[in-house]
């Protein structure tokens, strides 16, 4: 699955990306995304780490029955661990600045997301940020329907 999913990642097939990871987390792989309530980013390549991202992200809208999300009705902040880069090659860190870059190149100023200052590695989305952008997404989303309703009734 990383292959294909970085494949897809890479072409900018976010869509067929997030549907490949969706399908092995049901088929019990990438079974350490979630420690506790937190997203664990540590063993996934770049591309990869993103699609999961994104897939959370929706899932925290779509509050999936079969998948673990993170329901921020509870008031936790979302908690990503990207780890420091230890283990890349030259000890670089690779996925938190792609999570980081991912995040402001497509969501701006509607997610914030922070570095936490006492543990390396560790990103996070305040509750606060996360319920004010799924509500903005859930009417976004309401409205795409709607504009698809009202024009396949008007080519009908």
């Amino acid at each position: 699955y990383n292959a294909a999913i970085s494949a897809c990642e890479l072409a900018g097939q976010r869509v067929s990306a997030k549907r490949l990871l969706a399908a092995a987390i049901s088929s019990d792989l990438y079974s350490t995304l979630w420690e506790e309530n937190t997203f664990n980013l540590r063993n996934l390549s770049a591309p990869v780490a993103r699609t999961a991202v994104r897939l959370a992200l929706d899932d925290v809208v779509r509050r999936p029955s079969k998948r673990r999300f993170h329901d921020v009705r509870k008031g936790d902040d979302f908690a990503i661990i990207t780890g420091q880069g230890n283990h890349g090659d030259g000890a670089e860190a690779v996925v938190r600045p792609a999570i980081l870059a991912m995040l402001r190149d497509e969501f701006g100023e509607l997610v914030e997301c922070r570095e936490d200052v006492q543990i390396p590695g560790l990103l996070v989305v305040p509750a606060e940020s996360l319920r004010d952008w799924i509500h903005r997404e859930r009417q976004r989303r309401r409205e795409r329907k709607q504009r698809r309703t009202s024009s396949e009734s008007r080519n009908d």
